[in-house]
Order: C-alpha cells, then sequence, then structure tokens
C-alpha cells in the first residue's frame, strides 16, 4: 500500500486498498484506494456524475462492514470512478481514518 503522492491536493490522504466491495444490487467490484471521503472504485459500469451507490466494504482484517451511500463525483471511463460518502457514521470515518494512518 502507498499513499497517493500525486500532484493533487486533497483535503485527505489516500492509500492505496485493493478489497472487494458490495456494490448494491450490481454485485461484488474492488476497491482501489480509499479516503474518510470518499474512494476510487474499479469498474467498467458507467454511471453519471451525481448518481448516488449504496456501498458496503470492510476494511482489512476488520469483521464489522461500513454500509454507506456514496456520490460518484467523477467517472473515468473504462477505469472507473470516484465517490464521495455521504451518511458515513461518524465512527466508521474514524475506522477509516485510523487504517489510512497505519499506512
Amino acid at each position: 500500500m502507498h499513499s497517493d503522492s500525486g500532484g493533487e491536493r486533497r483535503k485527505y490522504r489516500r492509500v492505496t486498498i485493493f478489497q472487494e466491495m458490495f456494490f448494491g444490487d450490481r454485485g461484488v467490484r474492488k476497491m482501489d484506494d480509499i479516503s474518510e471521503q470518499g474512494m476510487f472504485i474499479t469498474t467498467s459500469d458507467v454511471f453519471m456524475k451525481g448518481s448516488i451507490l449504496d456501498l458496503k466494504f470492510r476494511l482489512f482484517n476488520d469483521d464489522q462492514p461500513i454500509a454507506v451511500k456514496a456520490e460518484v463525483r467523477y467517472v473515468q471511463e473504462g477505469m472507473g470512478m470516484g465517490v464521495r460518502f455521504m451518511n458515513l457514521k461518524p465512527e466508521d470515518r474514524e475506522r477509516i481514518k485510523k487504517f489510512v494512518e497505519r499506512f
């Protein structure tokens, strides 16, 4: 795992996490990176910017799933999309923050 060191300026640090997640009724997809604010999802499915998704995922070695609604913020056709968490519980945000800080 590594932090995003590109030229982008982000408010929240991101780390790479190649982990499966449940993606609404579309089955399992891969999340590529995660921060307290959102994540990048690897998918060939096409969504419009502003679409709302139901996500459910686990952090490594964590039995408690995180369920959250997320808004599509940008799409990279053929690669995936960046989403921002909308209703993340404070305790889940803290779990993600600790996860990101660990790596």
